[in-house]
């Protein structure tokens, strides 16, 4: 058997997949069980606020991103850490 693959594949990206499932589910609230289209805007907003956090936490899935640096300092013959403020690259916090 001759396995080949297409070469000029489609690909959709998941945030065009996401939005068009939103939108779908959102005119078949509003049409097929005839849920105010007021609520259906509310209860998007809320969708959208959680996916948008996931997003911004994204940069955070790297390995050791949130340990925290810190440096010696000497005073009176004993050795203490100090915390050194992190840089912030990524994310809202």
């Amino acid at each position: 058997m001759n396995q080949s693959t297409p070469t000029n594949k489609v690909r959709i990206q998941p945030l065009v997949l996401t939005t068009v499932a939103g939108l779908l589910a959102a005119l078949v609230a509003i049409f097929v069980f005839k849920v105010a289209v007021g609520l259906v805007i509310n209860y998007s907003l809320i969708g959208a606020i959680i996916l948008s956090h996931f997003w911004m936490h994204a940069g955070h899935a790297g390995n050791g991103q949130h340990q925290e640096q810190t440096s010696l300092s000497n005073s009176h013959d004993q050795v203490s850490p100090v915390p050194v403020e992190n840089e912030r690259k990524h994310g809202c916090h």
